[in-house]
């Protein structure tokens, strides 16, 4: 973090002859003629609201300094610079309604703030994603105002010029409405964005209630992915119209059934099928909670899904963008979980190893949980980089190798890992399909209701962990195996 201040220096009030800069003498009377302007860019939230905490209280006494040399100099003000005025005005009184709280006060004065100046300088806010961010550019922008106002004043008090006051004050106000037309007019075209948004939606709702299904042509800019599926779109504003819907023919029927038969089929594997296998009788109850894990994770993987293909249609950004998010964090607990068995059964008789790999992968799984969430994860002109992120975390279940390969060497290294490499190389292929959009790229339009990208992810996904878990029981046998004889000095 870096920082920037200027100094701060300490001025009586002033006392002219005649009359017009009379002041008390008591120090309650005296002001900071230039005051301290700090510029950082924090990454602490809390930091952030106690800078907007500090800036706030500033405020208050630079407005009252301020408002007091306005009246006694200028009875008449004109009316361009008391409206660019209000905008400080309007922060300062508006953030004194959260002052008494006992709790919270930080955050919530620090959210009045942006709100109010989003609507006079959205433009100058438009480009920060979090609170923090917006809350710090805000701050600045107000002392930016504030030392330029200050700054005239002083000047003119320095010259003792009383009548180049007003020359003063215009040219501030000249700058303010400089910037307040340059900023009303981002804040109509963001309006008109907004107002055309909102038509696309009305209109497409109109036609989804007319044909059921629409075009990629009459979806509105936020819900449009994929500009080779052309047709078979689904938008509502009724919930239960979309779980409904799941029985209709649609461009996500094949990823909506992909998931549930896969569900399914993992639910009968994970109940029936295990407990029969020979594994499941030797296995500890360690054992047997880690694989629970293993399932547990790929089916919250595959309802995620399930639930983010039947509701993506929701005639409501937020909702959509919310369930979105839904289905990137089942991924990575599957992906996490998945490198967690074997990082498990490669240590199996070194606890210390055994743990240290398995907190690693649980932290960049929580990672993968909460990343999604940040609005520019989720952008889709960022699908490259969640590709990147999955296929990174997956990687990392590959980290114990180089331990391995110097205790056992590079010969059983390679044995103990070919039991996954199918399940690995069905992810990697089908993300790789995923994000390059083949094969609607090539014709699109064809393959608008089946066979598309998105539906041979979804069958890769399902295939990688019908693949990981034939793997897992190979390297639960092979760790029972080197138990009975090798544990706990594994020979190299």
């Amino acid at each position: 973090m870096t920082c920037t201040a200027n100094s701060m220096t300490v001025e009586s009030s002033l006392e002219t002859e005649g009359g017009h800069w009379s002041s008390p003498r008591s120090t309650s009377e005296t002001f900071l003629s230039r005051p301290r302007k700090l510029s950082c860019d924090y990454q602490d939230a809390d930091t952030v609201f106690i800078r907007v905490e500090l800036f706030l209280a500033e405020l208050e006494r630079r407005m009252q300094w301020i408002e007091q040399y306005r009246k006694s100099h200028m009875g008449q003000i004109d009316a361009g610079l008391k409206r660019g005025y209000a905008t400080l005005e309007a922060v300062r009184d508006q953030c004194s309604l959260a002052s008494g709280e006992l709790m919270g006060s930080g955050k919530k004065r620090a959210k009045i703030l942006v709100e109010t100046l989003e609507d006079r300088y959205n433009e100058a806010l438009a480009t920060k994603e979090t609170l923090e961010q917006k809350a710090q550019a805000g701050v600045r922008l107000m002392e930016s105002f504030l030392s330029e106002l200050e700054s005239r004043a002083h000047a003119v008090r320095d010259r003792g010029i009383y009548g180049a006051l007003d020359d003063g004050w215009k040219a501030v106000d000249s700058k303010l409405v400089h910037a307040r037309e340059v900023v009303d007019e981002g804040m109509e075209r963001a309006r008109r964005a907004r107002d055309a948004v909102r038509e696309n939606i009305e209109t497409a709702l109109s036609l989804a209630k007319e044909k059921r299904l629409i075009t990629y042509s009459d979806l509105p800019d936020p819900w449009r992915v994929n500009p080779h599926i052309l047709k078979g779109y689904r938008f509502t504003q009724s919930k239960v119209e979309l779980i409904s819907s799941v029985f209709g023919l649609s461009n996500e029927l094949v990823n909506i059934w992909s998931h549930i038969i896969g569900l399914i089929i993992v639910l009968s594997i994970a109940f029936y099928f295990y407990p029969l296998h020979t594994n499941f009788h030797l296995s500890t109850k360690a054992d047997i909670m880690v694989a629970a894990v293993f399932f547990f994770a790929a089916c919250k993987c595959l309802v995620c899904s399930t639930i983010w293909h039947t509701m993506n249609s929701i005639a409501s950004q937020p909702l959509m963008e919310r369930f979105a998010c839904v289905d990137y964090t089942g991924i990575s607990m599957l992906v996490a979980a998945s490198i967690v068995t074997t990082e498990y059964t490669a240590f199996y008789c070194e606890p210390v190893s055994r743990w240290t790999y398995i907190l690693l992968t649980m932290s960049l799984g929580v990672g993968g949980v909460i990343l999604p969430w940040h609005p520019t994860f989720n952008r889709h002109d960022m699908a490259w980089a969640r590709v990147a992120f999955f296929v990174t975390l997956a990687l990392t279940g590959f980290s114990p190798l180089a331990q391995l390969t110097y205790t056992r060497g590079l010969d059983w290294c390679l044995y103990f890992y070919a039991p996954v490499m199918k399940s690995i190389l069905v992810y990697f292929v089908g993300a790789l399909v995923y994000a390059s959009k083949i094969p609607e790229r090539w014709s699109p339009g064809l393959f608008d209701y089946f066979g598309g990208s998105h539906n041979i992810w979804h069958f890769a996904v399902l295939g990688g962990i019908l693949f990981h878990y034939h793997a897992m029981q190979d390297l639960f046998a092979d760790a029972f195996q080197r138990a009975q004889g090798e544990c706990p000095n594994l020979a190299s």
